[in-house]
């Protein structure tokens, strides 16, 4: 179900804020307001299409209020903007606040966050003036565009020509300021219209809005181009189903330096549990050892969660590095690779996304698991390979895969970051039937 719904006047702001949420582990897609409904059954956040920014103000709020309700209650609504503010700003926005306003109880306060600025793309907001590369908007060439010249960058006049609404301006001084969170709750006026200069200010003036919302109940409607509808999600937890994604699994069987400061930069990064195994204990014949690192390891598997990494290691110092005969060196790669395939068959979630390191590991772990091939999708960096299993628990799981004296102090943190992000491409891939009735380019997206 939706948790995000994303109101846009054109398909390239559209697909650009979608791009925000994707970033953030949403499964995000784009469609036109016939299939809003459905989308927003399948997928966290639906960014609608209205291609409304040169319809007359009355036809874009209408709009605006249909696809609302069409797509009926979600934990966050966003009016997407343009970036310079064309377009029917203050009708879109009164129309997004008085359909969200409408269906939330009357008690509870409804207030537009409207951040107008984007940093990352040269707009920022100050003292209330929207500026484009330190330049007033009117003082651009946006004064001769030919569908929507601007004439002023005063955001409250911009807003006010097409909605009676009061705004209520929170200045760069509050924004930066320790008691940000009171300044946006002050006042009764639906829209509240901040300065940034920044993506910090953005993001603190969301965790402050969210801090609001927890004290007080305050529904808020964000109104931006695109930074702070997504930041604001974060603020709210708003984020998505791939939280309830298995963690990735890491088995790491070489014992070399290098695996070790590897290893070691993988800890000081944060995000990850370690499972420890005693080469010589598991080798030794005994089944106590690997029962006991079976059970610790399907328990952090089972208690921790997507982005975290859950690490099986034979050594995480070189006191650890012990001398094995030749037949427990051979033993070793099955008999950990059996364990882990153990445990994996018996949690509930599977990993979201394998790690190997050391060849006879991978090659260990791939037949315990039952895969009966790995397709291939490129070089991490020279020796590591990513791609997916084929066959077995895990099919179609992305993996990672690296030799043992492979890459530097910094190659498992990244080959873990590829990871991740392949676990969050996988998460949000659009269905093809729901892919191919979403807007395409030929739908008329307008200039951003």
């Amino acid at each position: 179900m939706a948790q995000v719904l994303v109101v846009a006047d054109d398909l390239t702001g559209a697909n650009a804020t979608g791009a925000r949420f994707a970033r953030a582990g949403m499964r995000v897609a784009t469609v036109a307001p016939r299939h809003a409904r459905r989308a927003a059954a399948e997928f966290d956040a639906v960014v609608v299409d209205l291609d409304s920014r040169h319809l007359p103000a009355d036809e874009a709020a209408a709009l605006v209020g249909e696809v609302i309700a069409a797509v009926g209650p979600v934990p966050l609504v966003v009016k997407r903007t343009d970036t310079t503010l064309r377009g029917n700003v203050g009708a879109e926005l009164e129309a997004a606040w008085r359909a969200v306003r409408g269906r939330t109880p009357a008690a509870a306060r409804v207030r537009a966050l409207f951040a107008p600025a984007f940093p990352a793309s040269g707009r920022v907001t100050v003292d209330g003036v929207q500026l484009l590369d330190g330049v007033p908007l009117e003082r651009t060439e946006l004064a001769v565009d030919p569908l929507s010249p601007i004439t002023g960058s005063v955001v409250a006049d911009i807003v006010a020509r097409q909605s009676p609404l009061a705004v209520r301006r929170v200045s760069l001084r509050d924004v930066t300021g320790p008691d940000l969170a009171d300044r946006l709750a002050e006042g009764d006026e639906p829209v509240v219209l901040c300065d940034a200069l920044t993506e910090e200010h953005i993001a603190d003036t969301a965790r402050a809005a969210a801090e609001v919302h927890r004290r007080d109940g305050t529904v808020w409607v964000a109104v931006d181009p695109g930074p702070s509808g997504a930041l604001l999600a974060e603020a709210l937890g708003l984020t998505g189903g791939t939280t309830a994604a298995g963690p990735l699994l890491a088995v790491v069987g070489s014992a070399t330096e290098l695996t070790r400061r590897q290893l070691d930069a993988l800890a000081r990064a944060g995000g990850v549990r370690f499972v420890d195994v005693d080469a010589r204990a598991l080798t030794g014949g005994g089944a106590g050892h690997a029962d006991a690192v079976r059970a610790r390891l399907a328990a952090h598997l089972e208690d921790a969660a997507f982005p975290e990494a859950v690490v099986v290691r034979t050594a995480s110092t070189a006191q650890d590095v012990v001398e094995l005969s030749f037949e427990a060196k051979r033993a070793l790669p099955g008999l950990l690779a059996g364990l882990v395939a153990e445990a994996v068959r018996g949690v509930r979630t599977a990993p979201g996304g394998l790690y190997t390191s050391g060849g006879d590991v991978t090659s260990a772990v791939l037949e315990e698991l039952g895969a009966h091939a790995f397709e291939v999708g490129g070089e991490v960096v020279p020796l590591a390979v990513h791609g997916r299993l084929a066959g077995g628990p895990l099919d179609g799981t992305p993996v990672v895969t690296k030799g043992g004296l492979v890459g530097d102090d910094g190659t498992a943190a990244e080959c873990l970051g590829r990871l991740r992000r392949a676990v969050r491409a996988r998460a949000r891939t659009v269905p093809a039937e729901l892919g191919a009735r979403t807007h395409t380019a030929e739908s008329g997206a307008g200039r951003e």
